[in-house]
């Protein structure tokens, strides 16, 4: 996964600080369904930006930056079969969002990308990203095991503010933008894990994406050398990336899950 690309797609969305949380989690029935829950939590910069700039009369920006027909066409991306339930408006001690609720009758047409984040709060009309068709999660599943099918770990991607002629006072500008930025995509075994060699297993959830992008930012200079280190050895660098603080992305080609 892209996941520098990532980071610096989210600075230039929002370039706000405290401005993302976002939480998808899917849970797996053993036949193979399952649901989709989507949480977004706006930063406290990111609202007062809205409110400041909130006309009299207008509708609510945050109602309108979560609406039904936009979830419901974010359905047809997840995959076939993937239908929208409902949306529920966050608003609790101090922090808005939405936590938006899809189904799926087979999570083998599921694909799940965690860039979509980024896409899903610019403006309607903004150009997406087109080369984003090998950056998916997908899934095979049969006779309670599942396969996670992920796409192939490019380590160059994670240069983080390392081009020649950078600027100190923009990179920590950036690092201070982005501190409590977090993506997360997890899987829930709903009747129960058996068996899993995925990297990031707790009772019954796999960690399949998980960056917090402060953290990441911090660590730079190790993600250049393990960078550095995927060009000789791969394997190398993925036991020093998995060493990294507040960074759990799941790089093996084999992960499998087995059902109780």
């Amino acid at each position: 996964m892209k996941t520098a690309k990532l980071a610096l797609g989210l600075f230039a969305a929002f370039a706000l600080p405290s401005c993302l949380q976002n939480e998808t989690t899917i849970t797996l029935n053993k036949d193979g369904s399952g649901t989709i829950v989507e949480q977004t939590i706006l930063g406290e910069q990111m609202m007062a930006m809205m409110t400041q700039f909130a006309q009299p009369g207008q509708p609510d920006p945050v109602a309108e930056m979560f609406k039904e027909d936009k979830a419901k066409a974010k359905a047809a991306k997840l995959g076939e079969g993937v239908e929208y339930v409902k949306t529920e408006m966050i608003d609790e001690d101090g922090k808005k969002g939405a936590r938006i609720h899809y189904k799926f009758a087979d999570i083998n047409k599921l694909s799940v990308n965690p860039g979509d984040a980024v896409d899903d709060m610019q403006a309607e009309g903004s150009p997406a990203e087109e080369d984003k068709k090998d950056e998916f999660v997908r899934f095979a599943y049969a006779d309670g095991k599942l396969k996670i099918i992920v796409p192939p770990t490019d380590f160059d991607e994670m240069s983080m503010g390392d081009e020649e002629g950078a600027d100190p006072q923009q990179e920590a500008m950036m690092k201070q933008m982005m501190t409590d930025m977090r993506i997360t995509i997890q899987l829930v075994v709903a009747d129960g894990i058996a068996a899993s060699n995925a990297s990031h297993v707790e009772g019954d959830t796999v960690t399949l994406f998980d960056v917090q992008v402060g953290k990441m930012i911090e660590q730079k200079d190790a993600l250049k050398k393990i960078s550095e280190t995927a060009k000789t050895d791969m394997d190398a660098a993925k036991a020093a990336f998995a060493k990294l603080d507040g960074i759990k992305i799941e790089t093996k080609n084999d992960a499998t899950v087995t059902i109780k």
